[in-house]
């Protein structure tokens, strides 16, 4: 309780890991870092609320965090496959998604900033709003009273939503009998581009003759992620490794290379 109430003074700021040890999330955010990215949130934020599903948006410094809430812990899988879906029906780039991993592979995930803190910059303390831009509660003291017993979101609606399932591993086709393992790998990675795979989970941006952003595997401050589009693969510069979609999703799901191919051509 200390350390909250020093957050909520300013004199520290705390974050939350999304992941807990058993790799299961209670909520997801949208993270935006500009004016623009905050008009996606309320476009998000108006869409899904034509759904009844509830929300709540936070401003900040440039831009905003749109937070949902689970009526009970899903998979960091799941909860990726749901936040991926809504980004992709409404056709929107440009937005951090947290949780950023599937499951925890090195350290404890990513961290996202608590709400109701004072910015150590502006000194301002940026609380939720409305998608009419108006303060959710008239002070931050009922602000924060009604997101300690958030409205939360059903299991129902994160397996009906209908772009719930986009995003899969792709499956190679069938396997042939006495086909070799390294056969299969090779007709997984000519299905689809590192690119166009590893931008289902990495929010990218285009950079030279690929793409660059923040590295999932360990806590990036500056993204240090990259793909090669030419030459067909991804790399870390920090040391996490680098190479096809195979050895994204082995490091991904943190096993090892026959099972990851055998995970790529299994019905789910």
């Amino acid at each position: 309780m200390d350390h909250l109430f020093a957050h909520l003074r300013g004199e520290i700021t705390l974050g939350a890991y999304c992941l807990n040890q058993k790799n299961k999330a209670r909520f997801i955010v949208f993270d935006a870092d500009d004016e623009e990215g905050m008009a996606n949130l309320l476009q998000i934020n108006s869409g899904l609320a034509q759904n009844h599903c509830p929300l709540y948006l936070e401003l900040s410094r440039r831009g905003g965090h749109l937070w949902l809430f689970f009526e009970k812990a899903v998979t960091g899988r799941e909860a990726r496959k749901f936040g991926l879906g809504i980004l992709a029906e409404q056709k929107i780039e440009g937005i951090e998604l947290f949780p950023k991993q599937d499951r925890l592979s090195q350290g404890p995930g990513s961290l996202i900033r608590m709400p109701f803190g004072i910015h150590r910059v502006t000194g301002i303390r940026y609380g939720f709003i409305t998608s009419e831009r108006k303060p959710l509660a008239p002070t931050i003291r009922e602000q924060i009273i009604a997101l300690s017993a958030p409205q939360t979101i059903s299991d129902l609606m994160i397996t009906s939503y209908p772009t719930s399932s986009s995003f899969e591993i792709p499956k190679a086709p069938p396997e042939r009998f006495g086909e070799s393992t390294d056969k299969v790998s090779q007709r997984i990675k000519q299905s689809i581009t590192v690119l166009e795979f590893v931008s289902q989970y990495i929010d990218l941006k285009p950079n030279g003759s690929g793409a660059i952003g923040k590295c999932p595997f360990h806590d990036d401050q500056h993204p240090s992620f990259s793909v090669n589009d030419k030459e067909n693969y991804w790399h870390c510069f920090t040391g996490c490794g680098g190479g096809s979609i195979i050895d994204f999703w082995m490091k991904w799901r943190g096993i090892g290379f026959v099972e990851a191919v055998h995970e790529s051509i299994k019905d789910e």
